[in-house]
C-alpha cells in the first residue's frame, strides 16, 4: 500500500524534479541574458550607424581646395575652348580668302600647281580615270547554307581589304577608293563585329569593291607578278570568298574632304630650320 500510495501521489522522482526546477531557473536566467545582449548589440548598431552618417557627411562636405581647383579647371577648360573655336573661325576665314585669290587668279602658277597637287594627292579632291578594280564577296559556306548564316571564315574581313589596297598602292595606284569611300594617308580599315569600317564609315556587304585609278595595264600586270592575285586564289580555295579583278576606263573617285589641320608652320620656322 505504501508503495501505491508514493507511485499515485509522487509520479516524479525526486531528483528528476530537482533537475527540471534547474533548468527552469536557467532558463529564466538565460532569457534575461539574451534580452540584455540584444538591448546591447541594438545600442553598438545605433552607434556604429550615426559614426557612419558622420564620416560619410564629413567626406561629401566640398572642401575648399578642391573647390577652387575645380573651379580654376572650369576656366582653362573654357578658355581652351574659346580659342580652339576661334582658330577654327580663322582657319575657315583663311580657306575662303584662299581659294578668292585662287579663283581670282591672284597666286602665282606654280604656287596654284603646288596646291592643286596636294589636294589631289591628299584625297580631297575627287578624280578621274583608268585603273583596277577588285571585287571581294562574301563566301557561302560552299553553297550549303545562307550567306546570312555561313561560317565567320567565310567572310570578307578588315585584313583581307588592307593586303588588297596595300597590292594596289603598291602595283602603281595613285587613288584608291572602297566602296566610295576614298582613303588618304590617314585613313583606317577596321572591323567592328562583323561590319568593316573605314574610317569609322561602316560599308554596306556582302560584296566589297576596291577601285584604284592609275596606268591600269601596268598596274594588272605588277599585280599579278605581287602576292596579290595568289592572295585572293587562297580565299577562294580555302574560304569560299569570291573574288573578281577587273580593269576600267573611266572611273570617279569622290573626293574624302579637306583633312584635319594638325599642325602648321610658318615661313620663318621653316626658315630658322634650314639656317640650322
Amino acid at each position: 500500500m505504501t508503495l501505491l500510495r508514493e507511485v499515485t501521489e509522487r509520479p516524479l522522482d525526486p531528483g528528476y524534479a530537482q533537475m527540471a526546477q534547474r533548468r527552469a531557473q536557467a532558463g529564466e536566467t538565460t532569457s534575461r541574458r539574451g534580452v540584455v545582449s540584444v538591448v546591447t548589440w541594438l545600442l553598438v548598431a545605433v552607434l556604429l550607424g550615426a559614426a557612419t552618417a558622420i564620416a560619410v557627411r564629413e567626406l561629401r562636405a566640398p572642401q575648399p581646395s578642391v573647390a577652387k581647383g575645380r573651379t580654376v579647371l572650369m576656366e582653362r577648360i573654357q578658355e581652351r575652348g574659346a580659342a580652339v573655336e576661334g582658330l577654327s573661325q580663322r582657319s575657315v576665314e583663311l580657306a575662303a580668302e584662299v581659294d578668292g585669290l585662287r579663283d581670282g587668279g591672284l597666286l602665282p602658277s606654280a604656287l596654284v600647281e603646288v596646291n592643286e597637287l596636294d589636294r589631289w594627292v591628299s584625297g580631297a579632291v575627287p578624280v578621274r580615270g583608268p585603273g583596277m578594280v577588285v571585287r571581294l564577296t562574301d563566301g557561302s559556306g560552299g553553297g550549303l547554307v545562307d550567306p546570312g548564316d555561313a561560317p565567320a571564315d567565310s567572310r570578307v574581313r578588315d585584313a583581307d581589304v588592307q593586303f588588297v589596297v596595300n597590292e594596289l598602292w603598291a602595283a602603281g595606284a595613285e587613288a584608291i577608293a572602297v566602296n566610295d569611300e576614298r582613303l588618304t594617308s590617314l585613313s583606317a580599315i577596321r572591323n567592328a563585329g562583323d561590319a568593316i569600317l573605314v574610317d569609322l564609315q561602316p560599308l554596306n556587304g556582302p560584296t566589297y569593291t576596291v577601285e584604284a585609278v592609275g596606268d591600269a595595264k601596268d598596274m594588272q600586270a605588277e599585280f599579278a607578278r605581287s602576292a596579290g592575285l595568289g592572295f585572293l586564289q587562297l580565299l577562294s580555295a580555302e574560304y569560299g570568298i569570291e573574288n573578281e579583278v577587273t580593269t576600267s576606263e573611266g572611273m570617279y573617285l569622290p573626293g574624302a574632304g579637306s583633312p584635319t589641320l594638325r599642325f602648321a608652320r610658318t615661313t620663318e620656322d621653316r626658315s630658322e630650320e634650314d639656317d640650322g
